[in-house]
């Protein structure tokens, strides 16, 4: 990532620095009254490899989040094989690389940000449904009852073939061995919901208005870059002939999108604001992430004694 404001428009820099080093309590939600956090040097962003937050030393791996997985449908299959039945095993999406990789391309913050592959993919949204590969049979209705303690009705099943069934079922059991439900790498999932967003920040919205200029420029007619995201009338078909093609009107909003970030740099100045954030949330929370940081631990330390267990069995 490359620190520099050279090239970046004089008035969005201006609004970008507005408020540095500003003091005074926060006034509220609204931005206009509060107190803005001070912003350091712009860095100038051009690939979507040079995004980094303060707050990802904070957040969960993908390969922490399939540990946890792992050991928990252990220790699913195992207290449902203590029943005599078949466990089945809960899978992760949306935890690989791929897929992580997608989280920095399509951002509420700064919207779609994908220079090298925008001209070919458009907004790179899912294209129809993955093959699912051959259809297995349902499972049946014993199975689902004692897999979540509940029955087709809802109701409670407290007992299965002369044993306790335990609560929530043993995919209950399960979460309970592994310290609760999965953590997830986003920042929301933190304590007290992870850092403000600078999605209302004077310094972005100044940045989101020479965007969309330069956007209204070439055409398009959006007023913040996550409009633009959703557009309806730019999500390609899922069926039909064209399914798995990327509409050239799609292209042609995707390609100019990026290339409007670029030449005003929002990203660059979106993620500045946002680390800002993140800064003085870190700096309010050190005790919290690390309570947050030690309960992780304990869960990823259980997990893989879980799975060196099984191994080992």
């Amino acid at each position: 990532m490359k620190r520099m404001v050279v090239g970046i428009p004089a008035l969005v820099l201006s609004a970008a620095l507005a408020g540095c080093g500003s003091g005074g309590s926060d006034a509220g939600s609204d931005p206009a009254r509060r107190a803005l956090p001070p912003v350091g040097a712009i860095p100038t962003i051009t690939s979507v490899d040079e995004i980094t937050r303060p707050i990802d030393r904070y957040l969960v791996t993908p390969e922490e989040v399939g540990s946890i997985q792992n050991a928990a449908n252990i220790v699913n299959e195992k207290c449902m094989n203590e029943f005599g039945l078949p466990g089945i095993p809960t899978g992760l999406s949306g935890f690989d690389a791929k897929a992580m990789r997608f989280e920095k391309t399509h951002s509420p913050l700064y919207g779609f940000f994908d220079p090298a592959g925008a001209a070919v993919n458009g907004y790179d949204r899912v294209l129809g449904e993955a093959d699912p590969g051959p259809r297995r049979a349902a499972p049946a209705a014993e199975v689902l009852a004692v897999e979540h303690g509940t029955d087709a009705a809802g109701a409670p099943v407290t007992s299965y073939a002369g044993r306790t069934v335990p609560p929530g079922g043993c995919k209950g059991e399960s979460v309970r061995r592994t310290g609760g439900t999965l953590p997830m790498p986003d920042p929301p999932t933190l304590p007290d919901r992870g850092p403000h967003s600078a999605v209302d920040d004077p310094r972005v919205v100044a940045a989101y208005r020479a965007w969309s200029s330069c956007m209204k420029a070439a055409g398009y007619h959006y007023a913040t870059p996550d409009d633009a995201l959703t557009d309806p009338n730019l999500v390609p078909p899922t069926g039909g002939p064209d399914a798995g093609r990327h509409p050239a009107v799609e292209v042609a909003h995707a390609t100019a999108d990026v290339r409007c970030k670029t030449s005003t740099n929002l990203v660059g100045i979106a993620v500045a604001v946002q680390s800002a954030y993140d800064d003085l949330y870190i700096e309010g929370h050190r005790d919290a992430l690390r309570d947050y940081h030690d309960r992780l631990t304990a869960r990823l330390a259980d997990a893989r004694r879980i799975i060196a267990e099984a191994a080992g069995a």
